[in-house]
């Protein structure tokens, strides 16, 4: 409704190749989570109930070139690097609570950030307990099939994406393919409840179902 932004982009910025440098911060991980944060806080205000908007740090994780080659680029990155330079930021967004992150177009070490056990599941819900929704980059889902080739088809992205915790499509694979892979007993339609509920909360919490006088910043413009 015009009220989540998917901003900041929080990746480093290593590679001058890569043709969205200007929307990053920089190459220090140290800075780019400072001024993130503040980025942030201020665009999801203060108010213990409600957002004024709804944040997004993108694109996790490893994801800053080479542009030609990113929907099939394959991150290889020990955990030292990982963990020090390119997740440094996520997480501490993820202690400010940043309502969405957007997994990236890349793989990590082989894994596609959508469907990958490692970020989604193991790093950001498990060890980070991230509690707002994921979304991906447009059209990423239908780069594991398409490009990466680890999956077979759109149907198996669908169900292997709402199992990693992917919560928002930005393309039309989920919509198109979730109720085949229900169909194909690939999902379940509890497991469709629990994607579907972080991205209800987000709705909540920027006040679509509550009465005007209740949030604080229903009539800015």
């Amino acid at each position: 409704m015009g009220l989540t932004f998917w901003s900041p982009n929080i990746n480093i910025f290593r590679d001058p190749r890569w043709g969205r440098g200007q929307e990053t911060y920089g190459e220090d991980p140290f800075l780019t989570a400072k001024m993130a944060t503040a980025f942030v806080k201020g665009l999801q205000g203060n108010d213990p109930l409600h957002l004024k908007a709804a944040a997004c740090a993108k694109h996790f994780a490893v994801h800053s070139g080479p542009e030609k080659l990113r929907h099939q680029f394959n991150a290889i990155v020990d955990e030292k690097d990982l963990r020090e330079t390119y997740l440094y930021a996520f997480k501490k967004l993820v202690n400010a609570n940043v309502e969405s992150v957007m997994c990236a177009y890349n793989r990590v070490n082989g894994e596609p950030c959508c469907t990958g056990k490692t970020l989604l599941q193991n790093i950001l819900h498990n060890e980070w307990n991230f509690r707002g929704h994921v979304v991906t980059d447009c059209w990423a889902l239908q780069d594991i099939y398409a490009t990466h080739k680890t999956l077979p088809d759109a149907v198996t992205v669908a169900a292997a994406a709402i199992k990693a915790g992917v919560n928002l499509d930005c393309s039309t694979l989920l919509q198109d393919d979730v109720l085949k892979a229900i169909q194909q007993n690939l999902l379940t339609e509890k497991e469709i409840d629990s994607a579907l509920a972080p991205t209800l909360r987000t709705e909540i919490k920027l006040g679509f179902f509550d009465e005007a006088s209740l949030s604080p910043y229903k009539n800015y413009n």
